[in-house]
């Protein structure tokens, strides 16, 4: 008997833009990835919803899955199985994209972070760290190969904007804009008054909010752009999530809602603009 041995080629994880840009965008969050540890059903589900697509078997394990909407990379997924304890680790990390990823590292630990992953290279992929800020939330730094992508309103669909929520905004402030010289704005925005976003360069980059739960851990939530938050939200279930927030007409004229994927990752979905207001910054 004649055995044959064969192995799967490697595919290593691509650039997190498909033409390299050269320009950095210092402050701005520029990939996502999905820690789960079940890869069929949030592939279902974000799939079904959002029209995601998905190619599996990257890096040197095979754990990494690529997601594209539109022909474009967007995000990445890896298996991640939860803590002896039973506790799943199902979270949406984003990626800051930062001047120098040791420099920031090493910034966040003078300043009372964790690092749970340090800085390393990652071939076609860039330099990057996953760590935890002061106050728990956790992020990845990276300084991306080829540059960052560039600012885009996307479609439906599509990512649309990243939010801190922190029980102390003032200190989660502070730490950010020491770190990527962020500065920090209250503004009114159609149908949410008083919202604290931090800017750079004009430009801006993320939320901030306090969090009114104090047993929850802060944390960074990305935000997809939706047509209809109602509809989207009576299809979660069905596909193995959960609705942590339903949309209602007293909450942001019914344009929100948190939802968390079938291993228990949140995700909010926001109709972007509202009622036909022009995009101003924050959302």
């Amino acid at each position: 008997m004649l055995a044959v041995g064969c192995s799967r080629t490697k595919k290593s994880v691509p650039a997190i833009t498909v033409t390299p840009t050269g320009e950095y965008r210092v402050g701005a969050f520029v990939w996502y990835d999905l820690l789960t540890d079940d890869v069929p059903g949030v592939e279902r589900f974000y799939g079904e919803l959002f029209g995601w697509e998905f190619e599996g078997d990257f890096g040197d394990e095979g754990d990494f899955t690529l997601v594209s909407f539109q022909g474009a990379p967007i995000a990445g997924i890896v298996y991640a199985p939860p803590l002896e304890s039973g506790e799943s680790r199902a979270r949406w990390i984003p990626s800051l994209s930062v001047a120098n990823v040791d420099q920031a590292v090493e910034q966040l630990r003078r300043a009372g972070g964790k690092v749970y992953t340090e800085a390393h290279d990652v071939p076609d992929r860039g330099r990057l760290a996953v760590v935890g800020d002061p106050a728990g939330a956790i992020l990845s730094f990276v300084k991306a190969t080829g540059g960052d992508p560039p600012d885009v309103d996307g479609p439906m669909g599509s990512w649309l904007w990243t939010e801190l929520w922190t029980h102390d905004v003032e200190a989660s402030v502070t730490f950010y804009s020491s770190l990527v010289g962020y500065e920090y704005e209250i503004v009114d925005l159609p149908v949410i008054p008083d919202y604290g976003v931090m800017t750079k360069d004009g430009k801006p980059r993320a939320g901030v909010r306090k969090l009114p739960w104090e047993e929850v851990v802060p944390n960074w939530l990305p935000y997809v752009r939706v047509d209809d938050p109602f509809a989207v939200t009576a299809r979660v279930e069905g596909l193995g999530g959960r609705v942590l927030i339903a949309p209602s007409d007293t909450l942001r004229a019914g344009s929100v809602a948190l939802i968390a994927d079938p291993s228990g990752a949140a995700v909010v979905i926001q109709q972007w603009p509202v009622d036909g207001a022009e995009r101003n910054g924050g959302r």
